[in-house]
């Protein structure tokens, strides 16, 4: 009867567990039905979408608190993959960076290599589908700025499924699920589940196509890997990463310093890293018998005269003018030379370090798109020991669709320009992370501070 009893409880507790999921799936659909329909109806706004994701974020916020995710995990996962297909075959949402994913995929099949091609150069075309995907690239004038796995990624799609947007997303799948057992392998059934419902991931990666998944796989690969002792491929997965954007710079230092730590061995400390090169040089290899134009000639501009929701840059900026474009990175330069003695830092975790150390660079960038901070988002997913306030900025990082234009506000937008932002959102979200950071540090350290006193 004892049994039975149990039993029966189980299967209540497991009953109700589906239906959480059930209706948390259908939460999320309708949240992505209204702006598909808002969008297709030319009446998304960047308020209405604010409000949808607030929305969504409730959802994900009571999944993880009621502690769902750590019950029923295949449940959620095949809802999961289900979401996915139907965000697939939607319409991206304030973007258009697809268009030039789709542009890059042709020109690399009919040229070879997509660098130092100006989209501008084939204004008058009259194939109606390059023309219309032409007429929605962003600053035809400047070249591709996407690194060499990008692009051939974008190739191998174009070949196989000419000018598809969804089949540019569907194949995302691949990195994406093997990034969830990673991290299930890594840190547990409840931190997968977290990671694959985060609904910046969805949107950004499934919605709006923004292929860095790629990227944040091979970077945390080589993480796990590090960890396994296996350095030199290692090494080269890491190379791969730089190769689809080079955010994963910020690992290297860490990379490296776990590698002396268990060698100590100058030889080794050389050649091992070395293969990163070779990942880099095999990614470019392709492209470079056809031009000898690559990404970083388009970055340096990029870089060099570009901002996007800035926000430690504005303040970086109003103190030290111009001279901010070469000092930005200082701050999570500093950090990592800090971190790298343990005297000072030894209780932190490694992905305590790397959080924080993603922050600062984030935080003091001129250009802070919301799909580059899920660059950090797997480094984050270790409990109760993470830099949570990485992830404040994960979520506020979807303000950044609040500029001028999405906003509706068409005088600002003639007189400041199409990607500026109102100045007392940029104010309002710089300094909201000050007390954010003071108590990141009051509960972290708490039993310091108290011994201390």
């Amino acid at each position: 009867m004892e049994f039975e009893r149990i039993q029966e409880r189980g299967n209540r507790i497991l009953n109700r567990t589906y239906l959480i999921w059930i209706l948390a799936a259908f939460a999320y659909f309708s949240i992505f039905l209204f702006w598909e329909k808002k969008n297709l109806g030319r009446s998304l706004n960047g308020s209405l979408y604010i409000f949808g994701f607030c929305g969504v974020c409730a959802v994900y916020g009571f999944l993880f608190f009621s502690k769902t995710f750590e019950t029923s995990d295949r449940f959620g996962f095949v809802l999961g993959v289900l979401l996915r297909g139907v965000l697939i075959l939607s319409t991206p949402i304030f973007e258009d960076d697809w268009a030039r994913y789709l542009w890059d995929g042709w020109i690399s099949s009919e040229k070879g290599s997509p660098y130092g091609i100006k989209p501008e150069s084939f204004f008058g075309e009259i194939d109606p589908i390059r023309t219309e995907i032409l007429s929605r690239i962003n600053h035809p004038d400047w070249p591709t700025i996407y690194g060499p796995l990008l692009e051939i990624y974008f190739y191998l799609i174009h070949l196989l499924f000419p000018w598809k947007l969804w089949a540019l997303k569907l194949f995302l799948l691949v990195p994406d699920i093997l990034l969830f057992f990673l991290i299930r392998t890594k840190y547990g059934t409840r931190s997968s589940a977290i990671y694959f419902w985060n609904p910046v991931l969805i949107k950004e990666v499934f919605l709006n196509a923004h292929p860095d998944i790629i990227g944040i796989f091979f970077l945390f690969f080589s993480f796990y890997l590090m960890e396994k002792y296996k350095f030199r491929l290692s090494f080269f997965v890491w190379g791969l990463s730089l190769a689809v954007k080079g955010f994963g710079i910020l690992l290297f230092p860490f990379l490296l310093k776990w590698h002396w730590e268990k060698n100590h061995n100058w030889k080794k400390t050389v050649i091992d890293p070395s293969l990163a090169v070779l990942g880099i040089v095999l990614a470019y290899s392709p492209f470079l018998f056809f031009s000898k134009e690559t990404d970083f000639t388009s970055l340096r501009s990029f870089i060099g005269s570009f901002t996007f929701f800035p926000l430690g840059y504005n303040i970086l900026h109003a103190t030290f003018g111009e001279l901010s474009r070469a000092i930005w990175v200082l701050p999570s330069i500093l950090s990592t030379l800090i971190f790298l003695n343990k005297r000072y830092t030894s209780d932190l975790e490694k992905e305590e370090k790397i959080g924080i150390t993603f922050f600062l660079f984030f935080y003091f960038c001129p250009v802070v798109n919301a799909w580059y901070l899920l660059w950090m988002f797997p480094f984050l997913l270790r409990f109760p020991r993470n830099f949570w306030p990485s992830w404040m900025f994960l979520f506020l990082g979807q303000f950044s669709y609040l500029n001028f234009a999405n906003l509706g506000d068409w005088r600002s937008v003639v007189e400041k320009g199409f990607y500026v932002h109102p100045d007392l959102l940029l104010l309002s979200v710089s300094f909201i992370f000050l007390p954010i950071l003071l108590i990141w540090i009051r509960v972290r350290f708490s039993s310091k501070i108290a011994n201390s006193l």
